[in-house]
C-alpha cells in the first residue's frame, strides 16, 4: 500500500509542475495532454486523490487556453 501511495505523490508531483509549465511556455498543446491524462489516472486508480485529479484536469484546460492565447498575443504584437 506505501508503494501506491509513493506513486500516486510521484505522479502528483509530475502532474502539477505540467500545469506549471503550462502557464510559462509557449507550447501549451504540448505540454496540454500531461495534466489531463495525469489527472484521468489520479481519479481512477488514486481514491484520495481524486479530486486533486479533477483540478488537475481543469487546472491542465485552463492553462492550456491561457498560455496559447498569451502565445498568439505576444506573437501578434511582435509581428
Amino acid at each position: 500500500m506505501d508503494a501506491k501511495k509513493n506513486g500516486g505523490s510521484i505522479l502528483s508531483s509530475i502532474g502539477w509542475m505540467s500545469v506549471a509549465f503550462l502557464f510559462i511556455t509557449f507550447l501549451p498543446p504540448l505540454f496540454m495532454f500531461f495534466p489531463i491524462c495525469i489527472g484521468i489516472v489520479l481519479r481512477r486508480d488514486y481514491q484520495e486523490q481524486k479530486q486533486e485529479g479533477l483540478a488537475m484536469i481543469i487546472l491542465g484546460v485552463i492553462g492550456a487556453l491561457v498560455g496559447f492565447l498569451l502565445a498568439m498575443y505576444v506573437n501578434l504584437k511582435i509581428l
